[in-house]
C-alpha cells in the first residue's frame, strides 16, 4: 500500500477519480430535491433520467472494454472528460424534461468512459494482481466523492446556486481529470505486463461460463439494490422523518465510511482472497436495509446503516475487477468486465424507476425490503461461482 500511494500513476488517478465522480455519479443524488424545487418534476420523471444514463453507461462499458483491450485506453479516458465537461454546461441551460433526459444520457455515456471500472480495467490490464493495492489506494480517496457531492450542495447551494456548483465541477474535469488521467492512461499503457493465464480446454471454458452467469447476476442483483438506495437516499431519509441537516450527515457519513473500509482493508484483510471478501461484503449490505427500519427508535440507527453501508460499498468495490478476473482470467479483462458489467449498470439504471414505482405502490419499506433480498441473494450466486484453478498470489 505504501508503495502504490507513492506510485505518480496511482496520485493521478485518485485527484482524477475525485473530481469525476463526484461531478458523474454523485452529482445526481445530491442535486435531486433541487431539480424538483425548482422545475416542478416529479421524482419519477428526474428519476429516468438518471436511469438513462445508466443504462447508457452499460451500453457503454462494453465498448470501452473492447477498446482498453485494444490498447486504446488513453483515447478513451479524455474523450470521457470532454463529453463529461460538455453535458455539465449544457445542464445549466436546461428547461424542459426532455432536455434534461437528453443531456444525462449523454453524461451516462461519459460515465461508460470515465468512472471507477474503466480505471479498473486499465490498472488489471497493466499490472494483472498487482493492481489489488493500487485498486485500493485509489478508492481510498476517490470514497470521499459522495461527501464532496453533498458538501458542495449544502456548503455552496445558497452561493453559486446549482448551476454554478456545475460550472466549477465542469472546469474541475477539463483541468484536473483531463490532463491526469492521459498521463496516467499512457503510462499504464506503456508499463503494461501480461499474465499468465489457466488452459484453455473443454472442462475451464465450461467452468468459466457458468462462472459467468453467476458472477453476472451476483453483480446485477447487488446493483440493483445500490441504486435504489442511493437514488433515494434523500427522500429515504425524509420518509423516515429526519430532517435536512440529519439527512445530509448520514449521507456524507456513507463517504467517509467507504474510506474508512477501504483503509481498513488495506491494513487488515490482506491475507483474505477477494471472492470471499465480497461475498462478505454482500451479506452486510443486505443487513446495512434494515437499519434504517429501526430509526424510529433513535438517529443512531440511521449513522449505523451509513456506517455499514459505507464500508461494505467501498471494500466491495475494490473486489469487484479482483473478483472478475479471477473467475475468468486476464487475457481480454476489458472484454469481461465489460460483458458482466454491462447488465450489472442497466440494473442500477433502472432501479432508480423501479424504486420510485415500488415506493409509490408500497412505501418505502418495501423498497428496502426488495433490497435486502437482492443482497442476499447476490451473496449466495456469488458464493457459486468458483475462481479459475490458476492463480497468482496477491501479495
Amino acid at each position: 500500500m505504501r508503495a502504490a500511494l507513492s506510485d505518480p500513476v496511482v496520485l493521478a488517478i485518485m485527484v482524477s477519480q475525485l473530481v469525476v465522480s463526484t461531478a458523474l455519479y454523485y452529482l445526481f443524488p445530491a442535486m435531486v430535491m433541487e431539480w424538483a424545487e425548482e422545475f416542478g418534476w416529479s421524482l419519477g420523471q428526474i428519476m429516468g433520467a438518471f436511469s438513462i444514463a445508466l443504462a447508457i453507461q452499460g451500453l457503454t462499458s462494453r465498448l470501452a472494454g473492447r477498446l482498453i483491450d485494444l490498447g486504446k485506453g488513453p483515447m478513451v479516458m479524455m474523450t470521457g472528460a470532454v463529453i463529461c465537461a460538455t453535458g455539465l454546461v449544457l445542464l445549466t441551460s436546461t428547461s424542459a424534461i426532455w432536455q434534461f433526459h437528453l443531456i444525462w444520457a449523454g453524461l451516462g455515456c461519459a460515465m461508460g468512459l470515465t468512472l471507477y471500472d474503466t480505471v479498473f480495467g486499465l490498472l488489471v490490464r497493466s499490472r494483472d494482481t498487482a493492481a489489488r493495492d493500487s485498486i485500493a489506494a485509489i478508492t481510498l480517496v476517490t470514497g470521499l466523492a459522495s461527501s464532496a457531492a453533498f458538501t458542495l450542495t449544502a456548503q455552496l447551494g445558497d452561493t453559486l446556486g446549482w448551476r454554478g456548483i456545475l460550472w466549477l465541477l465542469a472546469a474541475s474535469v477539463l483541468c484536473i481529470n483531463l490532463p491526469l488521467m492521459r498521463f496516467a492512461a499512457r503510462r499504464l499503457e506503456r508499463d503494461r505486463v501480461r499474465g499468465p493465464e489457466a488452459p484453455r480446454d473443454r472442462a475451464s471454458g465450461h467452468s468459466s461460463a457458468q462462472g459467468y452467469w453467476f458472477l453476472t447476476s451476483a453483480m446485477t442483483l447487488s446493483a440493483l439494490a445500490l441504486g435504489m438506495i442511493l437514488s433515494h437516499l434523500l427522500p429515504l431519509m425524509a420518509w423516515l422523518g429526519l430532517d435536512s441537516r440529519t439527512a445530509f450527515l448520514a449521507a456524507a457519513l456513507v463517504g467517509v465510511s467507504q474510506v474508512a473500509g477501504r483503509l481498513g482493508i488495506a491494513v487488515l484483510g490482506r491475507e483474505r482472497s477477494a471472492h470471499s471478501l465480497a461475498i462478505t461484503c454482500l451479506l452486510g449490505l443486505a443487513v446495512a436495509p434494515m437499519l434504517l427500519l429501526g430509526s424510529a427508535v433513535g438517529p443512531a440507527f440511521v449513522f449505523g446503516f451509513a456506517l455499514l453501508h459505507g464500508a461494505c460499498y467501498g471494500i466491495s468495490s475494490i473486489m469487484r475487477p479482483l473478483v472478475i478476473r479471477d473467475v475468468l482470467g486476464h487475457a481480454g479483462f476489458g472484454k469481461s468486465q465489460g460483458a458482466v458489467m454491462g447488465p450489472a449498470f442497466m440494473a442500477f439504471g433502472a432501479a432508480p424507476f423501479l424504486a420510485a414505482i415500488l415506493a409509490d405502490a408500497a412505501g418505502y419499506s418495501a423498497v428496502l425490503g426488495v433490497c435486502v433480498l437482492a443482497q442476499a441473494l447476490s451473496a449466495g450466486l456469488l458464493s457459486a461461482s468458483t475462481p479459475r484453478a490458476v492463480q497468482i498470489p496477491t501479495q
